[in-house]
């Protein structure tokens, strides 16, 4: 055999080997997929059930804490940030949350915390009601009303997965009458939550100033 034969034989096995290697690995690449949605689902259900008796039962907080200038004050002059600690610190220890998550806690709390520093007094009455800065619901599950124990019957739904953040739904009952998102992300091979929805009805800066001049 020739030099130019014995090259193009080279060649074309080279080819034909690529080719099956990286066959084999878009296959392993879809299967590993379908392992992770079938798998993690029954993880990440138990850690939304866990996540939520915690909150329904141990830890009944919702919105941000305002803070005065003292405790006989009406007017709140902007967030609490001592008591904030102190919820942050409950939160971490029950090891359910990602960094990012609370990163983008502290995000939305301090665009509160300047809105409502920037605001007139007229709209930092506590006993006027439901302010601006609430968000009117339970951010936990976007709700004001829901099953009794409905933390028993989560179920999750419609995975999406990107850069390693896996995007789901979680839905109660039989007739899937509700469908909330969240993420998650794994953290030292633990999955834990990343955005929860109820966070996302929280404006920025700018937002709370369009609402005030309607």
């Amino acid at each position: 055999m020739n030099i130019k034969k014995y090259l193009l034989v080279l060649l074309s096995t080279i080819i034909v080997l690529t080719s099956c290697n990286n066959t084999g690995s878009s296959n392993l690449a879809d299967n590993s997929n379908k392992q992770i949605a079938t798998s993690d689902s029954i993880e990440l259900t138990t850690l939304l059930r866990n996540l939520y008796e915690w909150h329904e039962t141990k830890y009944r907080r919702n919105g941000y804490p305002f803070k005065f200038n003292n405790p006989n004050d009406s007017i709140f002059i902007g967030v609490d940030w001592d008591e904030y600690e102190k919820d942050m610190d409950v939160f971490r220890k029950t090891n359910f949350f990602t960094k990012d998550f609370f990163i983008t806690h502290k995000t939305i709390g301090l665009s509160i915390d300047s809105s409502i520093k920037q605001t007139d007094i007229e709209w930092r009455n506590v006993n006027d009601g439901i302010s601006i800065w609430d968000t009117d619901v339970d951010d936990w599950c976007g709700c004001q009303d829901y099953h009794d124990n409905y933390w028993k019957i989560i179920t999750l739904n419609n995975f999406s997965y990107d850069s390693g953040v896996v995007t789901f739904y979680w839905t109660w009952g039989k007739k899937n009458e509700k469908q909330y998102e969240m993420k998650a992300r794994k953290d030292e091979g633990k999955w834990k939550i990343n955005y929860i929805q109820g966070f996302s009805f929280y404006g920025t800066v700018a937002d709370y100033k369009t609402t005030i001049k309607k």
